[in-house]
C-alpha cells in the first residue's frame, strides 16, 4: 500500500482523494492545501463516510506542503481557492516535491498541465518516469477509442503511441 499526497483540496483534490479512499488505493492520503482549513475540512468529510462506504484508509489535511515528504504519490490538482497553478509556480512546487521525497512518482492531474510536465522534465531533469500526466493520458484512451469505432474492434485491441 502506498502513501499518497495530494496538493490541493479544490473539486479535483477532494474528489480524487475520496476516490482513492473508497478503493482502498492507499494506506494514507494526504490533501494539502495552503487555503486555510480547507484540506483538514475536505479530509475530515471523506473520513466520516469510512463506516458507511467500508475504507480503511487514514486521510489528513494540511496547509503546510512539507507534509507531502515521504509520499510514493504526490498528485498536484486544483487548488481550493486559486484553481489550478501556474506553469512557473508548478515548476517551483515540482523543484520543491523532488528535494522532499526524491523517489516519489509526480503526477500533474490538471487538464492543461502539459507544459508543466514538458519543463520538469527538460528544466529540472525530473526523469520520464517519474513525472506524469493525466490529460495526456486521457487524449491517448479517447484516441484508441476512436481508431476502435472506425475499425469496429475494441479500445483493448488498439495499440497506439500518441506523440
Amino acid at each position: 500500500m502506498h502513501d499518497v499526497a495530494i496538493i490541493g483540496a479544490g473539486e479535483l483534490g477532494g474528489e480524487l482523494a475520496h476516490a482513492l479512499a473508497r478503493r482502498d488505493a492507499a494506506r494514507a492520503i494526504r490533501l494539502i492545501d495552503e487555503a486555510g482549513r480547507v484540506a483538514e475540512g475536505k479530509a475530515l468529510d471523506i473520513l466520516e463516510g469510512a463506516p458507511i462506504e467500508g475504507f480503511t484508509a487514514e486521510l489528513s489535511g494540511s496547509t503546510d506542503v512539507t507534509t507531502a515528504a515521504g509520499a510514493t504519490i504526490i498528485v498536484i490538482a486544483d487548488r481550493a481557492r486559486a484553481g489550478a497553478l501556474e506553469v512557473e509556480e508548478g515548476l517551483l512546487l515540482l523543484e520543491r516535491l523532488t528535494r522532499l521525497s526524491p523517489r516519489a512518482i509526480l503526477v500533474c492531474a490538471g487538464d492543461s498541465d502539459r507544459e508543466l510536465i514538458e519543463r520538469g522534465v527538460r528544466e529540472l531533469r525530473i526523469p520520464r518516469a517519474r513525472l506524469l500526466g493525466s490529460a495526456p493520458e486521457a487524449f491517448a484512451a479517447a484516441a484508441r477509442a476512436l481508431v476502435a469505432l472506425e475499425v469496429r474492434a475494441s479500445p483493448r485491441d488498439v495499440s497506439l503511441s500518441v506523440l
